[in-house]
């Protein structure tokens, strides 16, 4: 819903995109980093090297040159897994109003599959759904039905051993108030690593007591325009700029979180090609197992 102080704020970032600042904050948009974190997991036998991608929004601003050149970077980190952590598209897209929806789509949406179909890690590459792809139905069926066929496994509610020793679960997203996190973990198996997909992470209060070591999110983009002194002017989460990007620590408090997660801040962008002091992220995972 486009409120009224959305609206402020997108006239805003438009009016940041007029200025020099603007034009260094659309350049952003198209750069991203990798980030690495180590960090010990519980349950696991051995290591564990995951890569996390998240917020694709392919559509109107990101092509399949940049998905493209994300796939290229994460087999590079040689993973043994690959998460995908919603919004594979952009709501914007607005592809629901064409007329024969399936064979307009198929070209642009040929070649998103076909780009993520070239992700390789030996323990497979996993995807849960976002807020956008959910806004276009039409599109989110094509990709159920296209993805698998690419070797990109999509997780609604479910959850199976990617390992022996690790427990992968992932749910759909949490605006589509389809999200059953109970049912996603119905197979673990108490003892070992268990590392669940939620692409939204309000969404996590909904884990507290149940059996999970790690949340992987995304959603928030850290803002995607991060103005100093002032912090993102908008944020698609009810808890405001609580969830922006980085590790939440469980526990009461500020800063603190209902479970161990980390918040991607994404590769693509949604609204406006503009990033500004929030890069795009492709996050490394090097997960020990306890000494």
């Amino acid at each position: 819903m486009l409120t009224r102080r959305r609206f402020l704020t997108l006239l805003g970032w438009a009016g940041l995109g007029l200025t020099g600042t603007g034009g260094l904050a659309f350049s952003a948009s198209y750069q991203f980093e990798v980030s690495r974190h180590r960090r010990v997991l519980s349950g696991l036998e051995r290591p564990l090297r995951v890569v996390q991608l998240s917020d694709l929004h392919y559509g109107p601003w990101m092509h399949a040159a940049s998905v493209r050149a994300w796939v290229q970077a994460a087999n590079a980190l040689n993973p043994d897994l690959i998460v995908i952590t919603g919004d594979l598209i952009d709501s914007g897209l607005r592809l629901d109003r064409l007329k024969g929806l399936y064979r307009a789509i198929t070209p642009d949406f040929e070649q998103l599959s076909a780009a993520l179909g070239m992700l390789r890690a030996p323990l497979g590459v996993y995807a849960i759904w976002g807020n956008h792809d959910n806004g276009q139905p039409a599109v989110k069926r094509y990709l159920s039905q296209q993805l698998p066929k690419h070797g990109v496994t999509v997780l609604v509610n479910q959850g199976l051993w990617a390992r022996d020793d690790l427990y992968l679960s992932g749910v759909d997203d949490f605006w589509a108030e389809e999200a059953n996190p109970s049912v996603s973990l119905k197979g673990y198996r108490k003892g070992k690593a268990s590392l669940a997909l939620v692409h939204n992470p309000d969404f996590w209060e909904y884990y507290q007591g149940l059996p999970v070591d790690l949340v992987l999110s995304g959603h928030t983009h850290g803002g995607q325009v991060y103005l100093p002194g002032i912090g993102a002017p908008w944020t698609p989460s009810k808890y405001k700029q609580r969830y922006l990007a980085g590790w939440y620590e469980k526990g009461p408090g500020p800063g603190r979180a209902p479970v161990w997660g980390y918040v991607s801040r994404g590769l693509g962008t949604s609204v406006l090609p503009l990033r500004l002091n929030a890069p795009a992220e492709l996050a490394l995972f090097e997960f020990t197992p306890e000494a």
